[in-house]
């Protein structure tokens, strides 16, 4: 129900934008419902495998989830990046239709008659976009919220997930997991020499 009405203002929200930014609009909002579809399954089926102990021996099986659940993480990060360019756009666009709106009333202030009446039916339309461009703005901030939310649940039941697999899955499992903390010091001793 949430995302009808996420759609339905974002649909009259980018009337006034152009072609390439409804194009970055659409493409961020369908990448981010595919993604969110995803996390949930992920999740899902990370909750599945370990409920079920009779599969707990394939642990081929459990690496490939577990592989495939850091996949999703790292699509919701950049998903986060995107996400960050779409609020930057509204917030060029609120300050571009808020300086407008100064010009506006300056040139309202000097004008006289019929040109004062049109500058004021123009400013009600600057406002209203002003507006539009803040509550979208707003829609987003909660969508970021809901996006750090997902992140933090996949990384929690990703890191709970490789627990798992060293406990559960025996020696292969162990030696994977070890495998897993080696190469994090090692890139982390990388890293310090760089």
């Amino acid at each position: 129900m949430y995302w009808v009405v996420g759609v339905a203002a974002a649909v009259g929200v980018i009337a006034w934008l152009s072609g390439e930014e409804q194009t970055a609009c659409a493409n961020y909002h369908s990448s981010s419902r595919r993604l969110s579809t995803e996390t949930s399954q992920r999740q899902q089926q990370i909750a599945e495998r370990r409920a079920n102990y009779a599969k707990n021996q394939d642990f081929y099986e459990h690496i490939e989830l577990h592989h495939a659940s850091h996949l999703t993480a790292d699509a919701l990060y950049k998903e986060l990046e995107s996400h960050k360019k779409i609020v930057a756009m509204f917030r060029e666009k609120q300050q571009s239709f808020g300086q407008c709106i100064g010009e506006l009333k300056k040139q309202r202030d000097a004008a006289k008659g019929i040109r004062k009446q049109a500058i004021r039916e123009q400013l009600l339309q600057m406002r209203e976009q002003f507006n539009e461009a803040k509550e979208y703005l707003v829609m987003l901030a909660e969508e970021k919220e809901r996006k750090l939310i997902q992140i933090r649940q996949i990384n929690q039941s990703t890191r709970e997930y490789k627990l798992y697999i060293r406990d559960y899955c025996g020696q292969k499992g162990r030696d994977w997991y070890e495998r897993g903390i080696e190469r994090v010091r090692l890139r982390s001793a990388i890293k310090g020499v760089t």
